[in-house]
């Protein structure tokens, strides 16, 4: 790794808020300075929370932003969230799988080089606090910087690596473990999945003894101890770890309000929200413009993307949501279509009769487009968008602007605790205890949906119904490439809505563990500067 992660361990995050992106080399204000105190490593820390959200600092990656970049990535060639049409470019190739497969290519790199960079800050705090005194303050930076390290191997093991539970993972290669902060910086090798999930357990295990007896940040963009057991909770579930999955979901949720239906409809735009758990907080002057996560899956944010390519919904999945439900207002089914328009949307297109003179087929279509205008103005009104925003049947406006058409950047969600509920249901439901996971369940959907019961069904009928509430709950969030990934699902957009022209080899796309496709590609700049990484322990297709 001497090519990128040689760099990030020469450097070091050093912000406040005026100046949140500077990247200042350890060597030129002394390393020493930096992590001298727990006041000073808290510094640090603060600039680690804002490479979650932040543009990148890094030259390779400064047309990124974190996770609020990632997250749609992990939503976009999946089966859920699907593009209207190609936009203006972004992630078109990757609808299409033709970037995480391609070792050159940003979506390859990208999260290998933003959460390398995030492990290489973090190590710097956890390593010299190893000669200094655990006071509580102390506690809460290092139990925080643990929980981060965990967080990064954990995202990364699933991109690069086959699944825990369907591959091998005393055999089958991981990712490499950086943990140094010293000279001399060699290229590491990629260890097997189960040292990655060693050292992955091992951390998030350390950073909830740290924290758990030290009073928690206000600030959301903070690791609380409860952000910590969802954390776990995350990665005991994909572990298949089930007890433990259930144990920290439980824990992780206490204190938590689940949303009323006004809250849930006001666009996830606010790390105040009742629900959330951990977010990153976007203040005027931190704002990442067209770098936003809002850019790519907003409703109204204006912006090129989503403005003519709005985000839809599956409509086999759209199907399956209860009417009674208030989250099926999060799509618009019957949205006039922009694309064909009021003369060929079968809607509103006039019907000709033969014979018609040139007045009357004016007047007739006349009157298709007065149908089909006066249907989108309520959209635009209610929704914020402009008059240049399209409309699509089935799109979304789960995600919407606090300052509609403008290129405002929002909070990036996280974590919010609908998570934990669907995570403690599903882990109990696999270790066979399907009354307590139908209740877990029922205590989640009875609040969207009035008419919910509670579920009878047990073994793999009660399973579906978790995960299909997983799906409506967790919709566009950055949860289903990793869902589908643990899952060993096979990816099929036929009659969704999705275009075959647009998805090509996207559309679909055999199931995980015999299509090693789904894995991401180690970035060749990774493989030709680290003499322990050759083109043989690639990912191979």
């Amino acid at each position: 790794m001497k090519k990128l992660i040689y760099i990030f361990l020469l450097t070091f995050t050093f912000a406040c808020s005026e100046d949140f992106l500077d990247v200042t080399p350890t060597d030129s204000v002394g390393k020493a300075d930096i992590i001298s105190s727990p006041a000073n490593m808290r510094t640090a820390l603060n600039g680690v929370h804002r490479l979650m959200y932040a543009q990148s600092p890094i030259e390779k990656a400064y047309s990124r932003a974190g996770e609020g970049y990632i997250l749609p990535l992990l939503e976009f060639g999946a089966s859920d969230m699907l593009h209207s049409s190609g936009g203006n470019g972004w992630f078109r190739s990757r609808l299409k799988w033709l970037t995480h497969t391609n070792a050159d290519y940003s979506d390859a790199r990208y999260p290998w080089i933003h959460y390398y960079y995030l492990i290489a800050n973090v190590n710097n705090i956890i390593n010299a606090s190893q000669s200094m005194t655990m006071t509580d303050d102390l506690k809460d930076v290092v139990g925080q910087a643990y929980a981060y390290r965990a967080y990064a191997y954990f995202r990364m093991v699933q991109l690069y690596a086959k699944s825990y539970t369907w591959g091998n993972p005393a055999s089958d290669l991981g990712i490499p473990i950086v943990l140094d902060t010293k000279a001399p910086y060699a290229g590491t090798e990629r260890e097997t999945v189960q040292k990655v999930y060693d050292r992955i357990t091992e951390d998030i295990e350390e950073s909830i003894k740290l924290l758990e007896n030290v009073t928690a940040s206000s600030d959301i963009s903070n690791i609380s101890l409860h952000t910590a057991q969802g954390i776990a909770a995350r990665i005991y579930l994909v572990m298949g770890e089930w007890k433990k999955a259930a144990d920290y979901a439980n824990k992780a949720k206490v204190g938590y309000a689940l949303m009323t239906e006004a809250d849930y409809l006001k666009g996830f735009n606010s790390a105040q929200l009742p629900e959330m758990m951990w977010s990153g907080t976007i203040v005027s002057d931190q704002t990442t413009y067209y770098y936003a996560w809002f850019y790519y899956i907003g409703t109204n944010f204006n912006g090129t993307q989503n403005r003519t390519n709005p985000k839809m919904i599956n409509q086999k999945l759209y199907a399956k949501i209860a009417d009674t439900d208030f989250r099926k207002k999060q799509w618009l089914p019957d949205a006039p279509d922009s694309y064909l328009g009021a003369l060929k949307d079968p809607r509103y297109a006039p019907t000709i009769p033969d014979g018609a003179t040139d007045e009357e087929k004016k007047a007739l279509e006349d009157a298709a487009k007065a149908a089909f205008n006066a249907d989108r103005a309520p959209i635009i009104s209610k929704y914020g968008i402009t008059k240049n925003h399209y409309t699509v049947p089935y799109m979304s406006v789960k995600f919407k602007n606090k300052n509609p058409g403008s290129i405002d950047s929002d909070d990036v969600m996280y974590m919010r605790v609908s998570e934990m509920y669907l995570i403690e249901a599903e882990a109990l439901c696999r270790d066979t205890q399907y009354g307590k996971a139908a209740q877990v369940l029922y205590d989640l959907v009875s609040t969207r949906d009035a008419s919910y019961v509670l579920s009878s069904k047990t073994g793999d009928l009660l399973l579906k119904e978790i995960l299909l509430q997983r799906r409506i709950e967790l919709w566009g969030e950055g949860h289903r490439w990793l869902d589908m990934l643990r899952n060993d699902e096979a990816l099929d957009l036929e009659n969704t809505g999705a275009s075959k022209t647009l998805y090509s080899n996207g559309y679909q796309q055999d199931k995980p563990s015999v299509n090693p496709k789904w894995l991401f590609k180690i970035p060749n700049e990774e493989i030709n500067a680290n003499s322990n990484i050759n083109d043989e322990q690639q990912n191979q297709y």
